[in-house]
């Protein structure tokens, strides 16, 4: 992880260097290895690198190829480098290579569509400076950040924060009210792919490209959805499926342990992130290198903790490193002072990953790879609804009991018939019914709030929540020939991933989550539907591919149960001191609710702890984003 901006003048004006001084000045803890920029005429770029893999010092961006002139700065770990060089016609060992050579020969070669040509995580922006063009992308799952400020044939400013891009100095700095609600709310923080807090600048959406040229045209473009045309030697029998499974995340984990630093991972009892560990300690074993470094939290002031148990588990059976940051001797200050820093509210809600990130920090890892988000991956839609309309009553039948087993309900039986009864229904009762659901749900999300009533109703609220809940629904790819789908391309799963990467940033951690990786989201979309969710089991082919590696109660656990909101429980009962003045004061004081915040601080067990949490943090981050904001 690094961090990259850039300014062009399209109306000819020339960049001060000052001005591209003070942006790269906001990257300083995306990239604390070397802060270096490049200023010409009516263009700036900048790069604070993060150096992580063996190819990152080899060159120094912004670099510019002598013959093109162009100029590349990338926030970039490009993955099977020797196959991608031989494509490109480059004979060079691939650490000998840079990701900015890399990029420009591929642009050279495949033009707008060399994004589709990369594996990895990266956003790049390339320069021609004949053409008087810029090209940015950004992978696949929108691991790493780009976001953007246009004005037609005036400018066009970019970086990896919203920060960096404001520090320009010629862009408004008016918030989005929507979003600002969407912060109260919580739940419709994946609303889009595009909006950011302030109404100037958006984002490129994940697995996208952008063309800007010097007439003010700007072209954008989505060059990857999850469920592709059927790949080739699928395999074939249920067998050959689990072994494929974990094979496909062998690889994903292999390629995000190539690093000339080093790189851990989070561990918590679950599955996911044990299975990473798994194949991650595994594969130093075989290497015959150190314990394989790992990050957890632990509650030991609860001996029945499943999670606690489950961790000191799996690391009884791996060759591991453990460092444990333990709920019940949680530092302090340590652990609440870093929502005074976070780039936006949302970011506060993850305190258990902070620490994770802060511990790694602490220990020199500076790349970690975590389970996100790979509940998402084994989605399984409506397969009961899909498969009774195809005539194939009896696999319908043994879909709706499965969706009812996993559920863990009483009399599934009971329950899946009646969903059969269901599939007889017509289109406008699915309709009406999740209409319902969905009014219910969310009048209980503004029960929880502390949102005052006028914000709510100056951005139409219940608009905002139905827009949400339509790019859930819209989000399951269904192969138009096949048995494939997915849900990756749900902009809640991205804004995960943002938010972990703003967090980590923090701390000047990179993120690898191999669960992000193209190439297993692809893969994954096309595992069968009966072999995500079997015997009540969900995830059922990645607990058969990888319970040989695992502790059993791990590979087969059902409890969900996990310490993350313990942790922000405890960083929130920090934050309940509030100066009540504060709340009444312009702008927080026309979007919170000023009388059920403070009595929410004062008695926070009688209220929505998600609630009052997210107020608080609305609070602090408005507090700490300086007086052109607030006034």
């Amino acid at each position: 992880m690094s961090g990259i901006t850039g300014l062009i003048q399209f109306d000819g004006e020339r960049v001060p260097a000052s001005g591209v001084a003070r942006m790269l000045s906001k990257l300083g803890r995306r990239g604390p290895d070397r802060q270096t920029m490049h200023c010409d005429g009516n263009t700036g770029f900048a790069q604070a690198l993060l150096a992580t893999t063996p190819e990152a010092n080899v060159e120094t961006q912004p670099w510019i190829h002598p013959g093109s002139c162009c100029v590349v700065v990338s926030d970039s770990r490009l993955d099977d480098r020797p196959k991608l060089l031989r494509e490109l016609g480059i004979i060079r060992p691939a650490n000998d290579v840079g990701d900015g050579e890399l990029l420009h020969a591929a642009w050279q070669r495949w033009g707008t569509q060399c994004a589709d040509r990369l594996r990895g995580d990266f956003a790049f922006a390339i320069w021609n400076p004949r053409q008087q063009t810029l090209y940015a992308a950004r992978d696949p799952m929108g691991v790493r950040p780009f976001v953007f400020h246009f004005v037609a044939g005036k400018r066009f400013v970019f970086g990896s924060t919203v920060e960096a891009v404001l520090a320009q100095g010629d862009i408004p700095a008016q918030m989005d009210e929507g979003r600002i609600a969407d912060a109260l709310f919580e739940e419709t923080e994946g609303i889009d792919l595009t909006t950011t807090f302030y109404l100037a600048v958006q984002k490129l959406p994940p697995a996208s490209w952008l063309l800007v040229k010097s007439t003010g045209e700007i072209q954008m473009q989505r060059y990857w959805l999850p469920v592709a045309d059927q790949p080739d030697g699928l395999p074939r029998s249920t067998e050959e499926w689990v072994e494929a499974q974990r094979e496909q995340l062998d690889r994903a984990v292999q390629r995000r342990l190539r690093s000339h630093r080093p790189v851990g991972s989070m561990l918590s009892g679950g599955l996911d992130s044990s299975s990473v560990v798994a194949l991650a300690s595994k594969a130093y074993t075989a290497e015959g290198r150190p314990p394989f470094p790992v990050f957890s939290a632990t509650n030991t002031g609860d001996r029945d903790c499943a999670e606690t148990v489950s961790i000191h588990a799996m690391l009884s059976q791996r060759h591991c490193k453990a460092t444990l940051v333990d709920l019940a001797s949680m530092p302090g200050p340590q652990a609440s002072d870093w929502w005074e820093i976070c780039s936006e509210p949302f970011d506060g809600s993850i305190t258990l990953a902070s620490c994770l990130y802060r511990a790694a920090s602490s220990q020199g890892v500076v790349s970690l790879m975590d389970g996100v988000p790979a509940d998402n991956l084994f989605v399984s839609g409506y397969p009961a609804r899909r498969l009774f309309g195809q005539g194939r009553f009896r696999e319908a039948w043994r879909a709706a009991l499965e969706q009812w087993t996993l559920q863990g309900v009483d009399s599934p039986r009971w329950r899946a018939l009646r969903t059969m009864v269901g599939c007889l229904a017509p289109t406008t009762m699915h309709s009406l019914r999740d209409q319902w659901k969905e009014a219910a749900e969310y009048r209980a999300l503004m029960a929880a709030s502390l949102a005052s009533g006028e914000l709510i109703r100056r951005v139409n609220m219940r608009e905002r929540y139905r827009r949400y809940r339509s790019t859930i629904r819209s989000s399951y790819q269904w192969h138009r020939a096949g048995e494939a789908l997915s849900c990756m391309a749900a902009p809640y799963i991205t804004v995960g991933l943002e938010r972990f990467n703003r967090v980590a940033s923090l701390f000047g951690v990179e993120p690898r989550p191999p669960f992000a990786d193209r190439d297993l989201i692809e893969f994954q979309a096309w595992v069968p539907v009966a072999l995500r969710n079997r015997d009540g089991h969900a995830k059922w082919i990645l607990r058969e591919a990888m319970y040989p590696l695992l502790p059993y109660n791990i590979a087969w656990r059902t409890d969900k149960s996990h310490l993350g909101g313990d942790f922000t429980r405890a960083v929130l009962s920090r934050h309940l001191e509030i100066d009540k003045s504060d709340v009444l004061q312009p702008p927080v004081g026309a979007w919170l609710d000023a009388a059920r915040l403070i009595a929410a601080c004062e008695n926070p067990e009688g209220n929505s702890i998600n609630g009052l949490a997210a107020a608080l943090r609305l609070l602090v981050w408005v507090q700490n984003q300086g007086p052109a904001v607030r006034s």
